[in-house]
């Protein structure tokens, strides 16, 4: 991690790690995660997207019923991890942005993310990506300090709007 942090600036990271736990230990999302937030409190980087899930911290109402069962089942110890990045993410005092994706797809991209007070639906992988480098380069990105969850499918819309008026200032 450090190696890249000295091939030139850097203006923000997101970290999407991920793995089956029985493959990649039960820590390795706060391990991994609290390695690269050191690394960016050295170079003096500021913002980081992290990707998450539906489900993780305060979201567990948000996730489809089926999902919820495997939470505390077959996924226990992913989501105990996923739970233990957010908050040293929170902790990092880095200008963070947990993102929180529905079901993942690998379908192309649409250009619709929302933010959703409700149960997510499923968002492709592309969108989830673009929100993520919205977070890390928007000086006025809306979540920042916050943790979303977004689909492509239900919730209230969030459209990117770079214009002076969004910003409040006078055209």
């Amino acid at each position: 991690v450090a190696k890249v942090f000295e091939t030139g600036k850097i203006d923000g990271v997101i970290v999407g790690l991920g793995g089956k736990t029985s493959d990649v230990g039960d820590t390795m999302l706060t391990d991994g995660t609290v390695v690269v937030m050191n690394e960016m409190k050295k170079k003096d980087v500021k913002r980081i997207a992290v990707i998450t899930s539906i489900g993780a911290g305060d979201s567990k109402d948000q996730a489809p019923f089926f999902f919820k069962i495997l939470m505390a089942t077959a996924m226990k110890k992913i989501f105990n991890d996923k739970n233990n990045q957010e908050e040293a993410v929170k902790k990092s005092g880095l200008e963070y942005c947990i993102v929180r994706p529905g079901g993942l797809t690998v379908d192309a991209p649409t250009g619709i993310v929302n933010v959703i007070d409700g149960q997510a639906g499923s968002i492709p992988r592309a969108d989830v990506a673009e929100f993520c480098l919205d977070a890390i380069t928007m000086d006025d990105f809306p979540y920042i300090g916050k943790t979303p969850c977004i689909s492509s499918v239900g919730g209230t819309g969030w459209t990117k709007d770079r214009s002076k008026a969004a910003r409040g200032e006078m055209q």
